[in-house]
């Protein structure tokens, strides 16, 4: 396998994308890669498998949980974290992105849905994972007794947690 030396790493302040920034912060480390945090901001009230759209609360909760998830990955990569914030369509943003800089991986979140609700709402994951320009791993929203990716190979909380116990 290619030595890793940048990820792209899409997040939109969902439990899943944060998921996949503690998994992309702890292959980081491990191979001195350097990544890019990408936010794509769809202009509108809609999120990421919604089908309606996000009350003002619940979409400042999401900033906020973006926010300090960036954050966390700065103060734990320093230089080697970048913030990347663009407008656009999430799918085709993600990939003109990828293919635009020089990245080795992918590292994404993905909500999991299958069968009859994912073909009505479409999987950016999916079409990810079918276009990409690298090799991509999708990182599924912990659920309880899961051990991350970045717990079980540091031994540290994930960002979600150190972001829950951080002063707003």
């Amino acid at each position: 396998m290619a030595a890793i030396q940048s990820i792209l790493v899409p997040i939109d302040g969902s439990t899943p994308s944060l998921a996949a920034l503690d998994h992309a912060i702890a292959v980081a480390e491990d191979t001195g890669a350097t990544i890019t945090i990408l936010h794509v901001d769809v202009d509108e009230e809609f999120r990421v498998g919604s089908t309606s759209p996000l009350a003002a609360r619940q979409r400042e909760e999401l900033d906020d949980a973006l926010e300090q998830a960036i954050r966390g990955a700065q103060i734990d990569l320093g230089d080697r974290a970048r913030r990347l914030d663009i407008i656009g369509d999430q799918l085709r943003t993600i990939l003109e992105t990828a293919g635009a800089g020089p990245y080795d991986l992918i590292v994404m979140g993905t909500h999991g849905r299958s069968g009859r609700l994912r073909s009505m709402l479409g999987s950016v994951a999916e079409g990810i994972v079918r276009n990409a320009p690298c090799p991509v791993l999708t990182v599924r929203e912990t659920s309880q007794g899961y051990q991350s990716f970045a717990e079980r190979r540091h031994g540290r909380p994930t960002v979600a947690e150190q972001a829950e116990h951080r002063p707003h």
